[in-house]
């Protein structure tokens, strides 16, 4: 799922999107943006952009394919929650992150935010 242009797709119904590491964090800022609000979710998935190399040493350590962002049980229950889970992967020096979201994340919010981020490339 490597793609030169990232795209939303989906991963076993959930909307993902595959990114370069510096387009990550300005995805998720726009977003936030988007969405009026930042949740513990978002605020991970970023700690663990910041942190790389010691989540991706993390995860292979530990066997985990995927990290699960930690999510506040304020937000599961009013429905905020953005993030699922997220997988680190490093293909020669190029560093990845695939970006699961919740299911109740639209795809259009996701689209609208690539286009942004595709205008702010230019």
């Amino acid at each position: 799922m490597h793609r030169e242009e990232p795209m939303v797709g989906d991963c076993l119904g959930y909307p993902c999107i595959d990114l370069d590491l510096d387009d990550a964090e300005k995805i998720l800022n726009i977003i936030t943006d988007r969405l009026g609000y930042v949740t513990s979710d978002i605020q991970d998935t970023l700690r663990i952009i910041e942190n790389f190399d010691e989540s991706y040493r993390y995860a292979v350590k530990k066997f985990k394919e995927y990290l699960v962002p930690v999510k506040s049980e304020s937000d599961l229950i009013k429905g905020r929650v953005v993030i699922d889970r997220v997988k680190l992967t490093r293909i020669g020096n190029k560093k990845r992150i695939l970006i699961i979201f919740d299911r109740r994340v639209k795809k259009e919010l996701l689209e609208e935010a690539l286009l942004i981020l595709k205008e702010q490339k230019r």
